[in-house]
């Protein structure tokens, strides 16, 4: 699937808004948009700017997709006041999304830290859609507190699909279902083949060395692990350049790069 390489927008009706953590929305639009899992979107107001989501829905679902905000300046904190009813004006999808053919015959490893699970959330449905095609499918996710928890539920249910799923929180209730730590105390528990596993990661860049420490220690190669750099976004289509990782370009080149061949570009 190719994406839209356009600035055209189009708009779409907001029919159903849920809070999954505090100032974070899950907004599901009326209409198709077919995308591939890890492609992002540019979703605009009118006098208040736009911004950049991650799709998160099922890529097979038709009839609407969905797109999580979290408040995070003037533009996000007004789009989460939006209630059903109301428009967003969206164009996309963009980018190259996640390398789902080099995943069939491995081992899958998600790395999600805080908002990185919505860019690995379609991934999700596709793993399990078509899970006669991979070995063994884990997931490491890792959020502040048991409150900031997205997509709580699904998590829940995926716990006995999956063969680890660990969600990690810093701070946790007693009720907690999950575990209290970080999510790198997760990753360096796990078993890994090193010749047969491939790692998709997404979240805070801090994160990114830590967890890269532990699977090198693992003797996971550096071609077998690929990160969405989704939040680096801005116009999306490459005329901004404020999207940079040295010479290239994360909204042009990316989302998502094997860390190999982008590993040199970051810092510059």
């Amino acid at each position: 699937m190719k994406d839209n390489k356009g600035f055209a927008y189009k708009e779409y009706e907001i029919i159903a808004k849920e809070e999954l953590a505090p100032d974070t929305f899950l907004f599901s639009m009326k209409g198709t948009l077919e995308f591939n899992p890890g492609q992002f979107i540019q979703a605009a107001l009118d006098h208040c700017g736009e911004a950049t989501f991650a799709i998160c829905s099922d890529p097979e679902q038709k009839k609407s997709f969905d797109i999580c905000i979290r408040a995070a300046g003037s533009t996000t904190t007004r789009m989460i006041e939006l209630t059903p009813g109301d428009f967003l004006k969206i164009r996309g999808p963009y980018g190259n999304g996640w390398p789902i053919s080099k995943l069939i015959g491995k081992n899958v490893v998600l790395v999600a830290g805080g908002m990185g699970i919505v860019p690995l959330k379609p991934l999700l449905y596709n793993l399990l859609r078509y899970r006669s095609l991979f070995k063994k499918i884990s997931l490491v996710a890792g959020f502040r507190t048991d409150h900031h928890v997205i997509f709580n539920e699904e998590l829940k249910e995926l716990k006995n699909k999956f063969n680890t799923l660990k969600v990690m929180v810093e701070h946790a209730s007693r009720d907690f279902w999950g575990s209290h730590g970080m999510i790198t105390e997760a990753l360096k528990a796990m078993t890994l083949d090193s010749k047969k596993t491939i790692v998709l990661m997404c979240g805070p860049e801090v994160m990114v060395p830590f967890c890269n420490k532990i699977l090198f220690e693992k003797n996971i190669p550096e071609e077998n692990i690929y990160i969405s750099f989704e939040r680096r976004m801005e116009c999306g289509i490459g005329v901004c350049q404020h999207c940079n990782i040295g010479k290239y370009l994360v909204c042009e080149n990316g989302p998502v790069f094997r860390f190999d061949k982008i590993k040199n570009e970051i810092g510059k």
